[in-house]
């Protein structure tokens, strides 16, 4: 969390979320972060325009008085809430709702009819934004698509310290584990990863797979399982849920190879974090991965949804000792250089200077 370093540089830093799952509102203050826990009501959020989020938060900006607010996330209330507000603003472009629907297919938004609401509070979170922070150059151009006129600022995503001090605690030749972290729904492509990893143990037998991360349980129980069990690789491959950064830590520690075959994606942060751990990574080439990763120098990159290419990267790395040790090198220098919080942090500050002199507040 890049808080503390901010708290740090003099920022008094006030973090606002809503939830339906207290019983009253709370604030405190912890390590000189002011904390604001606001309570909303149990019912249709997105239904109903969240407006009840949208609400609080403007009447808790209003009693804080912040001479900047920064929105995260562009499909809901925090970053619209953010934007649409009279204090000075920047907004912290995340997921692409836009896009990542592009990629699943039109079919996608009858299945999941929230997605229409998602995509309509992006274009009108994006549109009403003057500064922009974005993770690649694919997200700056996805808000200069809705927003010509909007300022767009990249900062890499910074990772804790504490990643790169993961060593391994396994020895990966003997049963090398594959690892995925993530959300487990469609956009991920874990179901194509399940079928390249039926043809990677063909190679290698005694390779398992861990897939990591909260999911969707009609993807899970409809598609994944009845896949795993249509392979043969029941055995071979676990499901975890959702876990906290000390159980991926562990497994980042055992895994030969971090694997993201996504089908579309902005910066993903695993992606960093097993490199700064070490770890060898194979994702798609797609959305702004290709911005974090060169192919065949700090990973390996393969074509989203082709499962032979997927599967032939993953042996590579699993096969060829001179290459892992070469893409774990490379990746922990690279994600040293981008990631690192001393290296980002300020970055930001001089982001909230500028636009602080911009709207003449108090820098």
């Amino acid at each position: 969390m890049q808080a503390p370093l901010v708290v740090a540089a003099g920022v008094e830093l006030h973090v606002i979320t809503v939830s339906k799952h207290i019983a009253a509102d709370d604030e405190f203050e912890r390590d000189g972060i002011h904390f604001h826990f606001l309570k909303i009501p149990g019912i249709p959020r997105a239904a109903l325009g969240y407006q009840f989020d949208r609400g609080r938060i403007s009447a808790c900006l209003t009693r804080i008085t912040p001479d900047l607010v920064q929105g995260f996330g562009t499909e809901s209330s925090f970053g619209y809430s953010a934007v649409s507000s009279r204090f000075p603003s920047v907004l912290m472009i995340q997921g692409i709702v836009a896009r990542i629907t592009e990629a699943r297919g039109k079919s996608a938004l009858w299945r999941q009819p929230q997605l229409c609401i998602a995509l309509l509070f992006e274009r009108l979170t994006v549109k009403r934004a003057r500064h922009v922070i974005c993770e690649t150059g694919f997200a700056a151009d996805f808000v200069h698509s809705y927003n010509p006129r909007a300022i767009t600022h990249i900062v890499r995503t910074p990772i804790q310290d504490s990643w790169f001090d993961i060593a391994p605690s396994a020895d990966t030749t003997a049963a090398p584990e594959v690892l995925f972290v993530g959300w487990v729904v469609p956009a991920k492509g874990v179901d194509v990863l399940i079928a390249a990893f039926a043809d990677v143990l063909k190679t290698c037998p005694r390779a398992v797979l861990h897939v990591v991360g909260s999911y969707e349980p009609a993807y899970l129980q409809d598609v994944l399982m009845p896949a795993v069990a249509r392979f043969g690789v029941t055995d071979r491959v676990h499901f975890h849920g959702g876990q906290s950064a000390s159980f991926i830590a562990d497994r980042l520690a055992r895994a030969a190879v971090v694997v993201l075959p996504t089908r579309m994606d902005t910066a993903p942060n695993v992606l960093a974090e097993a490199r700064a751990a070490g770890v060898p990574v194979v994702a798609s080439a797609v959305g702004g991965i290709p911005e974090l990763i060169e192919d065949d120098v700090d990973g390996l990159l393969v074509e989203a949804g082709a499962i032979a290419p997927l599967a032939a990267a993953v042996v590579r790395v699993l096969t060829d000792a001179p290459l892992a040790a070469r893409l774990s090198r490379h990746g922990r220098e690279r994600v040293r250089r981008d990631h690192r919080l001393s290296e980002q942090v300020p970055k930001l500050l001089e982001i909230y200077r500028g636009i602080l002199a911009e709207s003449g507040a108090r820098a």
